[in-house]
């Protein structure tokens, strides 16, 4: 995203204005009892009624899946006494996004582990400055959590945003990985932070379920039927390159014809799918997150209300 202009910087910020509500109303709303389904729809009206777009499906991980879960057609999850539950949103306005993260501890057990991921995304908030070291920002998170007893996920990562894109390529790992040691935030560049912390190995594995899935831009394996094609063209007009959800579809299409058409479509190349990530070692997980807007001068924390 080089060359931001004003317009441009002004979108963000108001991305990350209103990104920085629906998270905070997510604490409100996260109680024992409440499905799933219904928290993220409340969330993503949210972002609607306030003037942005979703930029991705709610997620709402719990306990040891690390993140991708938004429920599904006819979802019946229920949030339950003692769970731990990471909300996950992104607000896109014109195609400008901010993408943040909070984590609720349902169970009160795990006060430490929350904090190590808030106090380490603080501290990044803390360091953060053009042309920071990518580096230094893992090296600042690890420590930190290292000296809480806690491990980073070595396999999910910050990364770089650019329009219509949550994820424009470059990675910013939650440790000091030597791959990135002369690699630089340059001015132009936004980027997520979001340290995953864990009691449990440290790293995330795949499970079967996809319930979020984006356009390749790429051309399909085997011809598209006429309902795919209607179908596709939708998601393209609607959706872009940005993340969605089938659960979205429902209304203008049948649940089970978005089911079968959604899944015939992936298996022609022409959606990319999210596999929901779970602690490879079934430790709980938490999460917090910014965006960051990376200035000649300056740094703007776009998803932050208290910091500078």
């Amino acid at each position: 995203m080089k060359g931001l202009n004003e317009e441009a910087i002004e979108n963000l910020i108001k991305a990350g204005s209103i990104a920085a509500d629906a998270r905070e109303y997510s604490r409100t709303i996260v109680r024992p009892g409440e499905k799933a389904s219904i928290i993220c729809a409340k969330i993503e009206e949210y972002i609607i009624e306030r003037g942005g777009e979703p930029a991705f499906p709610c997620n709402i991980s719990i306990g040891v899946v690390a993140a991708h879960y938004t429920p599904s057609i006819n979802d019946d999850v229920e949030i339950k006494e003692g769970d731990v539950v990471k909300i996950d949103v992104g607000v896109s306005i014109d195609g400008y996004i901010a993408d943040t993260a909070t984590t609720i501890d349902l169970s009160g057990s795990y006060v430490e582990l929350l904090e190590a991921s808030r106090e380490a995304l603080e501290a990044v908030v803390g360091i953060m400055k053009p042309n920071i070291r990518i580096y230094d920002i893992g090296k600042t998170i690890e420590s930190i959590v290292k000296k809480k007893g806690y491990k980073v996920i070595r396999n999910l990562t910050g990364h770089t945003i650019d329009r219509y894109m949550i994820h424009a390529g470059l990675s910013i790992p939650n440790y000091p990985d030597r791959l990135t040691f002369y690699k630089r935030l340059t001015p132009g560049m936004q980027v997520a932070i979001e340290p995953f912390t864990t009691n449990g190995k440290g790293m995330v594995i795949e499970s079967s379920t996809i319930n979020i899935y984006a356009y390749t831009g790429k051309k399909p394996r085997m011809p598209l039927n006429q309902a795919e094609r209607e179908m596709l063209d939708y998601i393209i007009n609607k959706y872009y390159t940005l993340p969605f959800t089938p659960r979205w579809l429902v209304g203008r299409w049948e649940a089970e014809d978005v089911i079968k058409i959604i899944k015939s479509l992936y298996m022609k190349g022409v959606l990319h799918g999210y596999p929901v990530l779970i602690e490879s070692g079934r430790g709980v997980v938490a999460q917090f997150e910014h965006t960051f807007i990376i200035l000649k001068d300056r740094v703007i924390v776009t998803t932050c209300r208290d910091c500078e």
